[in-house]
């Protein structure tokens, strides 16, 4: 479409699509520092297992009801 605001078509030229085929010609993404770094990052970023508490309701342990029922249960003994 020659009216669109960058005058650029919609398809690319067909000889720019024969050459977009070609693994060994396509741009570089990222940098070879790029791929250094993230391979840095994911080493020192390492996944770890990590166990918690689980409330019945499925929540994290103490889920807020289980809270609010300590504070109540802690009130009616400190008012004994």
């Amino acid at each position: 479409m020659p009216n669109r605001p960058d005058d650029q078509p919609n398809d690319p030229e067909p000889a720019a699509r024969k050459t977009l085929g070609k693994p060994e010609q396509l741009p570089h993404l990222v940098s070879d520092q790029d791929v250094e770094d993230a391979d840095d990052m994911l080493f020192a970023h390492p996944p770890r297992v990590v166990r918690r508490w689980v409330c019945g309701c499925g929540a994290d342990y103490p889920c807020t009801d289980v809270l609010f029922a300590r504070l109540v249960k802690a009130t009616a003994e400190a008012g004994e």
